[in-house]
């Protein structure tokens, strides 16, 4: 194929916020591609699939929050790299 495509779904959603938090769950899912230890560079992530044919998403229902990706599949290594 031409390209790859992957998905991670994490079994937390909007119901797991605190009463106090509301939209703590949507708020995480944001925040988890700003960078990391490996890969410190704020929006690294978007910009390596933007580069390189890919695109991402990711939502946040009642009970899941699910991330995904596809990039052309000579740079989907190191793209499942940093989506890691």
């Amino acid at each position: 194929s031409k390209t790859t495509a992957a998905a991670c779904a994490v079994h937390v959603g909007a119901a797991a916020d605190p009463r106090e938090m509301s939209g703590l769950a949507h708020f995480c899912e944001h925040m988890c591609f700003l960078g990391s230890k490996k890969y410190p560079g704020e929006n690294e992530y978007k910009r390596y699939l933007a580069a390189h044919g890919g695109r991402s998403n990711a939502s946040t229902s009642l009970h899941l929050t699910t991330y995904k990706f596809d990039i052309l599949s000579p740079y989907a290594e190191k793209a499942l790299d940093i989506f890691s």
